[in-house]
């Protein structure tokens, strides 16, 4: 009888363990929820032999597959950023006409940045943290994968932001700066990206 007990009570130990570990999985991971575009702001940059070039955007389409616990950024289950070739704009509309061809915006109307991994890391603030990401960009037709430093900010009112900043080489991406005014003004081949994207449920 002692032991029929025994046994008894150890398999009910084991099943509430089961339990437990299947509520406590479901509530980890119960927290992944979509995320759209909120608002943002994509910069390019540049500089040439005269002068240094700058164009900016807000025309993003972001989503992302996050999850949070008790506000916390707990993972970047996904992240995928998309943005317009054309929309792209400065001041100087000649030289966006310039910076449009270059980047083959025809056919390669959009530039693509999709998410593979990261490492999630406490920053200055209990809301903010650095995210060591990697992931695939896309430009003119050719991917490469890129790795770069965010800082992901949860804010008050359930916006979540990325903010970065990364440079890269036209040329790894197969395209070559365009000359203009007679081939007196040359592009650079290197650029930086800034940016500050959020997004919300």
């Amino acid at each position: 009888m002692k032991i029929y007990i025994h046994s008894f009570s150890l398999k009910l130990r084991y099943i509430s363990l089961i339990i437990l570990l299947l509520i406590s999985v479901q509530f980890t991971f119960g927290q992944q929820k979509a995320y759209r575009f909120h608002s943002g702001l994509i910069e390019v940059s540049g500089f040439t032999n005269a002068y240094n070039w700058k164009m900016k955007t807000d025309s993003v389409d972001c989503r992302a597959q996050l999850t949070l616990i008790n506000r916390q950024l707990k993972a970047i289950n996904s992240l995928s950023l998309t943005v317009p070739v054309n929309k792209l704009s400065s001041p100087n509309t000649y030289m966006d006409r310039i910076a449009h061809r270059t980047l083959k915006s025809y056919p390669f109307d959009k530039i693509y940045f999709h998410y593979v991994k990261s490492e999630l890391l406490p920053w200055d603030d209990k809301d903010q943290y650095l995210v060591k990401a990697s992931g695939n960009l896309t430009i003119a037709g050719i991917t490469q994968v890129v790795k770069m430093d965010l800082i992901a900010t949860v804010i008050q009112d359930g916006v979540i932001t990325f903010a970065g900043s990364h440079k890269l080489k036209l040329s790894t991406f197969q395209v070559t700066p365009k000359k203009s005014l007679i081939g007196t003004l040359k592009t650079s081949d290197e650029v930086t990206v800034n940016f500050v994207v959020g997004v919300k449920l």
